[in-house]
């Protein structure tokens, strides 16, 4: 997975789990870690100062931590990441390119075993994707749409929509 995949795995993860996306002083810091980088060369980068990027690298470290649910820093975060994805992806191909996996297994056994890990993924994004809807629906409500117009937009049933309208007052 090279860097720029790995930060947009990330972003997802992270507004999956917050609602909110990290901003782009934050990207330029997790893809010059991931390239090696001092925060010096990231701030230069990014035009602000070492310890403008420092304390913005202290709040993009909790984020993950807590997204993650383990302790990430500077040094021990691409380490920690690799090692989550792996953890998500056991079984599947060759976990030092994970962007270049083999679902072609040898035997029946290990068929099943991706099955599961596939069905396992399947049920994670569609309750991601539902989650994500039932969070847009205050904001389409603001902008003015009736409950029917959000169900159609959104592919929910009304009285979903209703329920998560009266919960939100």
């Amino acid at each position: 997975m090279n860097p720029q995949e790995l930060v947009s795995y990330l972003e997802e993860l992270i507004f999956s789990s917050t609602g909110k996306h990290i901003d782009s002083l934050q990207t330029a810091i997790l893809k010059g870690v991931l390239n090696g980088q001092k925060y010096a060369d990231i701030s230069q980068e990014y035009n602000c100062s070492k310890g403008h990027a420092k304390d913005e690298a202290y709040k993009l470290w909790r984020l993950l931590s807590d997204t993650l649910g383990e302790d990430i820093n500077k040094s021990n975060f691409r380490a920690t990441v690799e090692r989550m994805i792996a953890k998500n992806f056991r079984g599947i191909g060759n976990i030092g390119q994970v962007n270049k996996l083999n679902f072609c297994p040898n035997s029946a056994n290990d068929l099943e075993d991706n099955d599961d890990i596939i069905n396992d993924d399947k049920i994670i994004v569609e309750a991601i994707e539902k989650k994500m809807k039932r969070e847009t629906i205050p904001r389409l409500v603001k902008l003015g749409l009736t409950s029917e117009q959000i169900a159609e937009v959104l592919d929910l049933s009304v009285q979903e929509i209703n329920k998560i309208i009266v919960s939100q007052k």
